[in-house]
């Protein structure tokens, strides 16, 4: 309970109704043993606030630039590690309610909290959170070749495109992911491996981008 009230003195904001934080910071591994609700609505829906927000506050700030800067700047933003960081500078690892897992991914945390400001308090309050938090720091575009790739795809052809697991490997600590992406209908295709599925597709959405000769500028896999 103290530690809930100094994370509400640390991010400006007081709850009306105090079990949403509660619920913001239960993790489903402690949830599923005690059977009450873990955070997992509340990241979703805050997840969706967060992206909406950073998108809507870049397209104000940068009236110069293009879709492209602003797809990689969204995707710094709302970057599962930058979120992550934050987490950890607020404490939330400390708070978070957990039984088992050791590496507890704060992000999710950082989102579920957006999710229970916007229930509590309303938009205004979420916004503030995200813009005092996520947004008071300038910090370079993200390539986001998933993001990128998709939006190509959509221009030229109307359809988006599709990824397949085609093979799982290795220890369950050292699991690689074989995934292939493709455009449906189209001769276009390409296969990568990486340690995470996320990884993977990033990759193949390179490959993909460079057989459109698409340009590639400032590459980070």
């Amino acid at each position: 309970m103290q530690k809930l009230k100094k994370l509400e003195e640390r991010i400006g904001y007081r709850f009306k109704d105090f079990s949403l934080l509660e619920t913001a910071m239960t993790h489903s591994s402690y949830a599923h043993e005690r059977n009450i609700q873990s955070y997992e609505r509340l990241e979703f829906l805050g997840d969706a606030v967060l992206n909406f927000t950073v998108a809507v506050e870049i397209f104000r700030s940068h009236p110069d630039k293009d879709e492209h800067f602003l797809t990689d700047l969204k995707s710094a933003y709302v970057n599962r590690n930058y979120l992550h960081r934050l987490g950890k500078k607020l404490g939330l690892g400390e708070i978070l309610r957990h039984s088992g897992p050791k590496n507890i991914r704060l992000d999710q945390a950082v989102e579920a909290l957006i999710g229970a400001i916007y229930i509590d308090g309303g938009y205004l309050y979420a916004k503030n959170f995200i813009k005092k938090f996520i947004l008071s720091k300038e910090i370079k575009p993200l390539k986001d070749y998933k993001g990128l790739i998709k939006t190509v795809s959509m221009k030229i052809f109307n359809k988006d495109v599709v990824y397949k697991v085609e093979k799982e490997f290795g220890p369950p600590h050292k699991k690689m992911f074989q995934i292939t992406a493709k455009i449906p209908g189209e001769k276009i295709s390409a296969t990568a491996i990486g340690k995470t599925k996320r990884e993977a597709e990033m990759k193949t959405s390179k490959i993909l981008l460079r057989k459109l000769r698409y340009p590639t500028p400032n590459p980070q896999t």
